[in-house]
């Protein structure tokens, strides 16, 4: 399915100016929908973020690691305990390896994020999407490679980049 075939859902106004901040790449803009105590956590981090400084360190990164990256909701619906799930389609071009744009892969994958609002804030946040097919469009090399080869390169990624962000 090509992001130019979909029909963006009528989305929760909190969750609207979420993924407008995400795709201009404002971080302050983000942060400024979290709540104090608000939690991030997506399966791309070896760990939940904590709080504005630390919410705002991982966007800092995320955007300067992947500076094309952009989020196409396709889908969002209200669960029975009243969280919101967007489903989305993630678009951009890997890191730059050695410095180079020209070694930069171009990537799409999809995935969810549920988000907790409480008093008109997120309170939490929950994503989830394949990193290892990530992997495989970025470097090349990783789709000739059993995933669990390509599971282990990811894991070596997250254990790198822990105490950077």
């Amino acid at each position: 399915m090509q992001t130019s075939d979909i029909q963006p859902p009528l989305l929760h106004p909190l969750v609207g100016r979420w993924i407008e901040a995400f795709n201009a790449h404002l971080v302050a803009n983000l942060v400024a929908l979290y709540s104090d105590d608000a939690e991030l956590f997506d399966s791309g981090m070896n760990r939940p973020r904590y709080g504005y400084q630390e919410i705002a360190n991982w966007f800092t990164w995320r955007f300067r690691s992947t500076p094309t990256i952009t989020y196409t909701p396709i889908d969002q619906r209200t669960l029975d305990d009243g969280r919101i799930a967007v489903k989305w389609i993630a678009r951009g071009q890997g890191p730059r390896f050695f410095g180079q744009s020209r070694f930069a892969r171009p990537f799409q994958v999809e995935g969810e994020s549920i988000f907790t609002l409480q008093d008109t804030l997120i309170y939490r946040q929950r994503g989830s999407y394949d990193h290892v097919f990530v992997l495989r469009q970025i470097i090349p090399p990783l789709r000739w490679l059993p995933r669990g080869i390509a599971t282990m390169v990811y894991f070596v990624y997250l254990w790198r980049n822990s105490s950077r962000h």
